[in-house]
């Protein structure tokens, strides 16, 4: 009788969890258990909920990866890290972040990002500005021979005017 008890207060609490945003597995049995429950009714929840189709790894690592790709604007080391901490496979982690490079390329977010960073000052007059830069991508988990390619891209085109020179 105890455990349909703490059956129904996980599921409980579950709710609320799920109520607020998507979670995945391993993040979610990981609260239960932070939470105080017994691995038997951590491990009933989530059959529950998976059962009812309320937990699907691979549809919230494609969630998280395109919001994190394209509204924090990070790159694919950072966003395998930040996945597989949540709690998903490092294969699916791959194929989420895969799926949303086809739609928006780590290039085009640097690009954006430089783009972003250099609006009120070029960085051909600014020279500390670019190592800030090229420190700033990187953090973002970009790999660092893209970002010296696009900076260098960057500063020659601010190089030229509009006659050309």
């Amino acid at each position: 009788m105890e455990d349909n008890e703490e059956l129904a207060r996980a599921k409980q609490v579950c709710w609320r969890l799920l109520a607020r945003r998507d979670h995945g597995e391993e993040e979610l049995a990981r609260k239960l258990t932070k939470k105080g429950f017994p691995g038997e009714v951590v491990t009933g929840t989530i059959d529950y909920f998976r059962g009812l189709g309320y937990l699907n790894d691979k549809l919230f690592a494609a969630g998280q990866a395109r919001r994190l790709a394209e509204d924090k604007g990070l790159g694919d080391r950072r966003l395998h890290s930040l996945l597989v901490q949540k709690g998903i496979s490092a294969s699916l982690a791959e194929e989420a972040i895969t799926a949303i490079r086809q739609e928006w390329s780590e290039e085009q977010a640097v690009r954006s990002l430089i783009k972003k960073k250099t609006k009120s000052r070029p960085l051909r007059e600014d020279p500390q500005g670019k190592q800030r830069l090229f420190r700033y991508l990187l953090g973002r988990g970009f790999a660092p021979g893209l970002i010296y390619e696009l900076i260098n891209r960057a500063e020659e085109e601010d190089g030229h005017d509009d006659d050309g020179k």
